[in-house]
């Protein structure tokens, strides 16, 4: 048997969204965080064309995996982990290119705070998401541990639960604490919730884009090996 996957690209899609939008914030509020690498002009046309492609990549793919449960095979409900929180972020992602698309001249923060107030309670619960997500992966091994043909973390396999702390807390649990901070932090007298929601989503991104990027190739061709087996 075959497995369908393609969650490198979902993970390194939606690790790039949470590593990027802290930094479009940053900008928008006209601070300098440090590693913001990124230019501090407030035109929305290079951010809405951003979202745009990570939001297309992270709906399409998080439908299907919703919707056909392709890794079944592999592991029952990981495509619900999986597939689920992508499809809400692309989607989020997507009403944002729409926004920024149509703004014309520079971000205006003020008028970008209104337009946040109702969207972001839908993040807020996309954290509750992910938070259930990160306690299920923890309760129930539902990530399991890494083929043995992976270079790095395929030396962990015979402790699968390291791998699946290290997805509950570092890659579910911190963009779950980014999202429950983030109504709070998009309001003007944030100084608290702010600096949870930039660490929280740059830390967890960057961990969502490096861990499936890595294993790009090995863990396709282990998980078929695997499949074949069975």
């Amino acid at each position: 048997m075959r497995l369908i996957m393609f969650n490198t690209t979902m993970g390194v899609a939606a690790g790039l969204a949470l590593v990027l939008v802290p930094r479009f914030w940053a900008v928008v509020r006209d601070v300098r965080p440090p590693l913001l690498l990124v230019n501090r002009d407030r035109e929305a046309g290079g951010w809405a064309a951003t979202f745009g492609m990570l939001g297309a990549i992270c709906t399409s793919l998080g439908f299907v995996m919703t919707v056909w449960h392709p890794l079944a095979p592999a592991k029952d409900y990981i495509d619900s982990i999986f597939g689920e929180p992508t499809l809400m972020l692309g989607v989020l992602l997507l009403a944002a290119a729409w926004y920024l698309a149509r703004t014309r001249g520079p971000i205006n923060q003020d008028r970008l705070r209104a337009a946040l107030s109702p969207a972001s309670w839908v993040v807020f619960w996309l954290g509750i998401v992910l938070a259930w997500c990160a306690a299920a992966i923890a309760r129930f091994n539902v990530v399991s541990s890494a083929p043995a043909e992976e270079p790095i973390t395929g030396l962990l396999h015979d402790w699968p639960m390291i791998e699946n702390l290290f997805f509950a807390i570092v890659l579910y649990g911190l963009a779950a604490v980014g999202c429950l901070a983030f109504p709070f932090a998009v309001r003007s007298c944030s100084r608290i919730a702010w600096p949870i929601m930039y660490w929280s989503w740059i830390v967890s991104g960057a961990a969502f884009a490096l861990v499936p990027a890595r294993t790009h190739g090995m863990s396709h061709t282990a998980d078929i090996r695997w499949c074949a087996r069975r």
